[in-house]
């Protein structure tokens, strides 16, 4: 649990009454430093901001010496006292263009301390300076010293520099001499705001990306720079907010020889920790799966590898299993193995080889086939909280109408419990559209190929593709584009947009899927715009890329797992509709699809975008301003 989350309200039973008495009866700890010397402190902070005004009229005196260019005010790092917190909503005045444009947490010497980048236009460096001065000669009516909760919390002032933009444990990213891909969040949300930053940039030799994200009152906008180049722009522009590392291209890591890709699963395992006594478990059912891989081996024992045909064997002759199992073990792989953090596997794997090695099973036997195969998994361990994870889908045998299949209608029975009185989650992928011939009409294609058998059961949890994968190697790629806009619709998913409406809403969410490249003579698929995740061959490699819908749905069992891992008594739809509860449209989605605010177009938008992409935080969480309460 961080910052203000709370576990969500599960209510069981009739409410009573208990008898409560506060903990905390010393008191609460005061949110203001006590200042024994006012005007000590006062002239403390004033001298620090003084500094920093002489030191940036310094700065900006060389750069116009110079022909540089110069932004038109200052950016400022307050410190807070340790253990305290900043009066960060006094740290900004719009009417005079003070903008407060980050906030972090770092710890120093064990304490926290709150760090704020404020910037303060030309001609506004008083406005400080005179709370402080107030500060120290002014009292409050009720005796206190007037702008106490500002001034008395902050422990330093200085002047910003490249690390203040950044959070504290991504300063190891910030890019030496070689300039790498960074994110760029501007303060503001106009044209305005971009047109000028585009410009310097150009100005400064920076190549940025065409595509931008925007959000309420920020664009972020990729930049290909290091870090002499970053401190051009933080001189420069007065719209910077945050700069974030972007992640490296997947190609990063699967060009990577087999020793060094080694060194980095090996670093990352040694983050993890698995929690054995975890009774929550994945169960996938694809292609088999090489658990001998480092990287899967701490939670899929030999014992959980299952086959519908013993003849078959366990082990993974295609690699789409051991690909699926790479994300469903550690969620965003790639970000893992970027980060330092420490990982804490919360679910074990098991594995159900349902295709066989050549050929492919009679489809009137499907149905059959997942029955008997988790049958037996469930005898053998019906102790466990199991979520079923199938990205198999059998286009050849798809209506394409949203009616029901044999093999759907098993899925159907299997997860209401009607055989077993085991209610189960079993999500499945909405299926593809693979033709690249097809992506050339995206996205008025995806309407018309329908979600595939048998991802039309009612009780599963269908998932399709979106991306924000955009980002191309412009060495590789110097002419192309991406077919997908960030937060758009996946070129891979496949929807329900062509079916009757007494057929469910299908995909019901959608998750990261890939993209593909275009150019003048057609369309094709890139790593980099795929998804990083483990090899089933690791005596040859670690790392491989998978896409479209699969990817998708490994990511959705990999957040079930985590739901279901933190919540071990909720019912397996309850895990499902705190998925889809925090499911949300891109802004992408709506311009993409949403055509009105009538009934509607919202059904529209619904059958091709579900109710959008799940957040874990929304889903594990309540906020302060949202409860998720289960009944």
């Amino acid at each position: 649990m961080s910052g203000n989350n709370r576990e969500n309200f599960f209510l069981t039973g009739r409410a009573s009454s208990y008898p409560y008495t506060s903990k905390n009866k010393g008191g609460r700890k005061p949110t203001i430093v006590p200042i024994e010397d006012r005007i000590t402190h006062g002239l403390k902070i004033t001298k620090q901001l003084e500094n920093a005004w002489n030191e940036a009229r310094l700065i900006n005196e060389k750069r116009t010496a110079v022909s540089l260019p110069t932004k038109n005010g200052v950016y400022l790092e307050f410190y807070s006292a340790p253990e305290y917190e900043l009066a960060t909503k006094s740290l900004e005045y719009r009417k005079s263009g003070i903008r407060l444009m980050n906030v972090r947490m770092e710890k120093s010497e064990g304490e926290a301390v709150r760090k704020a980048t404020v910037f303060i236009p030309k001609g506004k460096e008083n406005y400080f300076l005179k709370r402080v001065q107030e500060y120290v000669e002014k009292d409050t009516d009720k005796g206190k010293p007037k702008h106490e909760s500002l001034v008395a919390n902050i422990g330093s002032i200085r002047l910003a520099v490249l690390e203040s933009f950044w959070s504290a444990t991504d300063t190891m990213w910030i890019p030496k001499e070689d300039p790498k891909w960074c994110e760029i969040w501007l303060n503001g949300d106009d044209v305005e705001v971009e047109k000028e930053f585009r410009s310097l940039s150009e100005s400064l030799t920076i190549p940025l990306q065409q595509e931008t994200l925007k959000f309420p009152e920020r664009i972020v906008i990729l930049a290909f720079a290091n870090r002499s180049k970053l401190e051009e722009l933080i001189a420069s522009s007065p719209h910077i907010a945050e700069i974030r590392r972007a992640a490296e291209l997947t190609s990063f890591f699967v060009d990577l020889e087999n020793k060094e890709q080694t060194d980095w699963a090996r670093e990352l395992l040694d983050r993890v920790t698995v929690d054995k006594n975890s009774l929550v478990s994945v169960c996938i059912l694809d292609t088999g799966v090489a658990n001998g891989h480092m990287l899967l081996k701490p939670i899929l024992n030999d014992g959980d590898c299952y086959s519908y045909d013993t003849e078959w064997g366990t082990s993974d002759d295609v690699g789409h299993g051991t690909a699926m199992s790479g994300l469903v073990a550690y969620g965003d792989l790639q970000a893992l193995l970027e980060g330092k953090q420490d990982v804490n596997l919360v679910h074990r794997l098991e594995s159900i080889k349902i295709l066989p090695p050549n050929g492919e099973n009679d489809p009137q036997l499907y149905g059959a086939i997942t029955s008997q195969s988790l049958s037996r998994v469930i005898i053998n361990s019906p102790e466990r909280k199991r979520i079923i994870c199938m990205a198999i889908t059998a286009p050849k045998y798809t209506k394409g109408d949203g009616s029901p299949s044999s093999w759907s209608a098993a899925i159907d029975e299997l997860t209401s419990g009607v055989l077993d009185d085991q209610k189960k989650l079993f999500i499945i992928s909405a299926g593809n559209v693979s033709e690249p011939e097809d992506w050339k009409e995206y996205p008025t294609i995806n309407k018309l190929r329908p979600v595939q058998n048998p991802a039309q059961s009612w009780n599963a949890l269908t998932v399709g593709a979106y991306t924000e994968k955009v980002l191309l190697d412009k060495g590789k790629y110097q002419n192309h584009k991406t077919v997908a806009p960030t937060g758009g619709l996946s070129p891979y998913s496949s929807t329900s947009y062509t079916w009757d409406n007494k057929w469910p809403i299908k995909p019901e969410i959608v998750l990261e899927g890939g993209n593909v490249i275009k150019e003048e003579y057609g369309c094709f698929q890139s790593e980099d715009l795929s998804i990083l995740t483990t090899f089933h061959k690791p005596s040859n490699r670690q790392f491989d890329t998978i896409w479209a819908t699969s990817a998708a749905t490994a990511s959705a069992s990999w957040m079930a797992g985590q739901i279901q891992a933190q919540y071990p008594k909720a019912w397996p739809e309850t895990v499902r509709a705190l998925l889809v509860h925090s499911a949300e449209w891109t802004d992408t989605m709506k311009e993409q699809f949403l055509g009105g605010t009538k009934k509607g177009n919202i059904k529209e938008l619904l059958r091709i975008c579900g109710y959008g992409v799940p957040n874990l935080e929304r889903a594990l969480w309540c906020v302060k301003n949202s409860v998720n309460m289960v009944i």
